[in-house]
C-alpha cells in the first residue's frame, strides 16, 4: 500500500529509494500491546555523511567526488507526505507519519519515517573504494538530527538469538511485557522512560551464556541479575547495532541507575 502510494508521486519518480521494516517489529520482538511496524522510506542519494575519521586526503579525495546536494531530507520529507495525502489522511509526529484509510474504520497499523542514507565513513582509499557504515537519517520535530543504524540492529540481533537457542528474543519481549505492567498497572513512571529499544539494547549486552537455560524462567532470572550485578560494566555497553554507546548524548533517561532500577525490580517479580 505504501510503495503504490509513493509511486503516484512524479518527484519522487525522480530518485531511488527502498522501503525497509525496522524497529521491534522486524526484530520479532514485539508485544501484543506494541505492534506497530516502523516503515522506513530511505532515500539512496544524496546521503548524510560523517567524514571526521577519514585522513585528510581521504576527505579531500571524497569531497572531490561528491558535491553538496540541494535536495536534501526535509525535501524528500514533504515530497513523501504529499503522495501520501493523495491517498490517506496523513498525521505528522514528532519523528513519524501515521496514515488513516478513508475506506476503513482504524488507523492503519504502521509509522512512516521519510528518511535519507547515512554514511559514516572509515576510509576512502586512492583507488576510489569507500568503506562506510551504512545507517538513515532523519530529524524530529525540533529538527534535532536522528541516525539510526536499523540494518545492523537486525543483523546482530538475528545472530544472537541464534547462538541463544531462540532465547535472546524471548527474554528480550518478556522484559517488554514487565516493563509495560510496570507502567500500566503500578504506573510506574520510572519504567515509562525505559524505551523498548533500550530495553532490547540492554538485554544485547547480557553474555549468551546466561540466556543458554532450559527454560524462559530461568534464562529471564539469569539475565537481570547478571545486569544487577555488572552496573560496572555499564559504560561499556553498546546498542544492538555495535556501532554506537548506549550511554550516549542526551539520553539523560538511559543512565546506570536506570538499569539498576529495571534490572532489580524486573528480577523481584513486581
Amino acid at each position: 500500500m505504501l510503495s503504490d502510494a509513493l509511486k503516484r508521486s512524479s518527484h519522487l519518480r525522480e530518485y531511488s529509494y527502498e522501503i525497509v521494516v525496522q524497529g521491534s517489529y522486524a526484530n520479532k520482538t514485539n508485544i501484543r500491546a506494541h505492534s506497530d511496524v516502523d516503515l522506513v522510506v530511505q532515500m539512496k542519494l544524496p546521503f548524510e555523511e560523517h567524514v571526521k575519521d577519514l585522513k585528510s586526503v581521504e576527505e579531500s579525495r571524497f569531497h572531490a567526488k561528491y558535491e553538496n546536494a540541494t535536495f536534501g531530507w526535509r525535501e524528500f520529507q514533504q515530497d513523501v507526505i504529499s503522495a501520501l495525502r493523495k491517498s490517506y489522511f496523513v498525521n505528522e509526529g514528532g519523528k513519524c507519519i501515521d496514515i488513516q484509510d478513508w475506506d476503513s474504520l482504524f488507523r492503519i497499523p504502521a509509522d512512516i519515517v521519510p528518511a535519507i542514507e547515512y554514511r559514516h565513513y572509515r576510509n576512502f582509499s586512492s583507488g576510489g573504494v569507500e568503506t562506510f557504515d551504512e545507517g538513515i537519517y532523519f530529524e524530529d520535530g525540533s529538527g534535532a538530527a536522528v541516525i539510526s543504524f536499523p540494518k545492523q540492529h537486525l543483523r546482530n540481533g538475528n545472530r544472537k538469538d541464534a547462538e541463544t537457542g531462540g532465547r535472546f528474543k524471548q527474554v528480550v519481549r518478556a522484559v517488554k511485557n514487565a516493563r509495560l505492567h510496570l507502567m500500566d498497572v503500578e504506573a510506574d513512571e520510572r519504567a515509562r522512560v525505559l524505551s523498548s529499544y533500550f530495553i532490547e539494547c540492554l538485554c544485547y549486552n547480557v553474555p549468551n551464556d546466561e540466556y543458554r537455560q532450559s527454560t524462559l524462567h530461568a534464562a529471564y532470572g539469569r539475565s537481570l541479575s547478571w545486569l544487577a550485578s555488572n552496573l560496572d560494566l555499564a559504560g561499556d555497553f553498546v546498542c544492538q547495532n555495535e556501532l554506537v554507546d548506549l550511554f550516549v548524548g542526551n539520553r539523560t533517561a538511559w543512565s546506570v541507575d536506570s538499569v539498576q532500577y529495571l534490572a532489580t525490580t524486573l528480577a523481584c517479580g513486581r
